[in-house]
């Protein structure tokens, strides 16, 4: 079988918020767009405003998100689904940030700049999480027609 996992790439004006989160299996921290494991019972969308509202303290509509990417990963039989999502928040100000994990890896949850914001997700060990987000910020899909991807890891 596998699991589901949603993100969300959420912009406030010319910056992207990134929770800086612990990895035991790729041997330490990384920073990586708010995701995590959609729920029974929830859409994608759903599991993706939720891991927001817990790894960053920002609320928005599940019906507010737009489609950006839909992520299969093959293991042996293994079979994953992800989906990433991107929102706007349209506040004035640079909305405070504060993270209520109840996994408890979450470490540190910031503000970047999108070059910023590339750098440090290039970084990531893991295929299936870095390509598609480094893609979208670079321009390589659009909002509301999601790109498909398949990795076999």
């Amino acid at each position: 079988m596998g699991g589901r996992y949603a993100g969300v790439l959420a912009f406030h004006r010319d910056k992207i918020v990134l929770v800086r989160e612990s990895y035991p299996t790729w041997g330490g921290s990384f920073w990586n767009v708010p995701s995590g494991a959609v729920e029974d019972g929830e859409s994608p969308a759903e599991g993706a405003a939720r891991e927001l509202a817990e790894e960053t303290g920002l609320a928005i509509l599940s019906a507010d998100l737009s489609p950006v990417s839909e992520v299969l990963t093959v293991s042996g039989a293994q079979q994953t689904r992800a989906w990433n999502y991107t929102a706007h928040i349209d506040e004035l100000d640079e909305p405070s940030l504060q993270s209520d994990d109840p996994d408890e890896l979450i470490e540190e949850v910031r503000w970047f700049a999108l070059s910023a914001a590339i750098e440090e997700l290039e970084r990531l060990p893991y295929e299936p999480l870095r390509v598609p987000a480094v893609a979208y910020l670079r321009g390589g899909s659009s909002v509301g027609s999601p790109r498909a991807w398949s990795f076999n890891v």
